[in-house]
């Protein structure tokens, strides 16, 4: 027997996405379990669940911020550098200083 679904609504269709959001989060945590158990046997099969797992990370919030209208920036991570200072900017004077003149 074929079952005439009726469509979902906006809101039905957003909570799906959620759940299948969490359902892929607990996949993450299962597989992040997995590789703590692997990394101590083989460090390349590791790397590879790494990859994956950052991967499906990135779709999570790929779909996260369609559902939601949200942009979260991208983590960069690194060594920073150096602060940049203007040597043609020239420091505030205090206010003692503007006092005297």
């Amino acid at each position: 027997m074929i079952s005439a679904r009726r469509p979902l609504t906006e809101r039905e269709a957003k909570l799906e996405l959620i759940l299948s959001i969490s359902r892929s989060q607990n996949a993450i945590a299962r597989i992040l379990d997995s590789m703590a158990d692997v990394s101590y046997y083989s460090e390349d099969t590791a790397r590879s669940l790494a990859e994956q797992a950052r991967q499906m990370a990135r779709y999570q919030q790929a779909m996260a911020s369609m559902l939601t209208g949200i942009t979260l920036h991208p983590q960069y991570t690194g060594i920073p550098a150096a602060p940049w200072i203007n040597a043609g900017v020239a420091a505030i004077p205090s206010q003692a200083s503007r006092e005297d003149s």
